[in-house]
């Protein structure tokens, strides 16, 4: 069996507990998901070492945290380097992942956190567990399927954002994600340091 990521680990997490979305959706009931994590953590420990891999991941922590709520959102759940973060506009959303991609592309390749984020942009439907199911899980296929250093967004959270003449996408194509029906057409928002 595969091990799972710590964006998995977090969408487990948080569908097991539930969420009040009441106060994060937009007025037309839509909410944003945004799932981030460090790329490769261990590679990351093994050449820092554990108190200083240790530190940083607590420094990231902290700055997700601060961008989220910046930037209007709020953090569902985390597990370790994993957030799941909504947001009830996915213009706000989408901006915090450019964000925090810009705040740790700074510094030494090998002393830094490559973070690699999701977004996807779907509706609460009577009750939120029903949200939680299938776009909790398509938010965390988004996520894992970005390398570090990307965001990676669904085609509703780029239909929600494409008129933002700040914003700029990339189609990456369709992918089917294990669990989830369909092809899902993925695009890249493009972002520089």
């Amino acid at each position: 069996m595969p091990e799972l990521s710590s964006i998995d680990v977090v969408a487990d997490a948080a569908q097991a507990e539930g969420f009040d979305f009441a106060g994060v959706s937009s007025p037309d009931g839509a909410i944003t998901l945004l799932l981030v994590d460090v790329e490769n953590l261990e590679e990351l420990r093994e050449s820092l070492g554990e108190g200083r891999a240790l530190g940083l991941v607590e420094d990231y922590a902290g700055l997700v945290r601060k961008l989220v709520e910046t930037h209007f959102g709020s953090v569902v759940k985390s597990e370790g380097d994993g957030f799941m973060c909504a947001f009830a506009s996915a213009h706000s959303g989408v901006r915090c992942a450019i964000e925090i991609q810009r705040t740790f592309a700074g510094g030494a390749d090998d002393e830094r956190p490559r973070v690699r984020s999701g977004l996807h942009s779907g509706f609460v439907i009577e009750k939120s567990d029903q949200f939680m199911g299938r776009n909790v899980v398509l938010a965390a296929r988004i996520a894992n399927h970005a390398k570090g250093g990307e965001i990676l967004v669904s085609s509703s959270t780029h239909e929600y954002t494409s008129t933002d003449a700040s914003l700029e996408f990339e189609p990456r194509g369709e992918v089917h994600f294990k669990g989830v029906l369909g092809e899902h057409l993925l695009h890249a928002v493009r972002w520089s340091p």
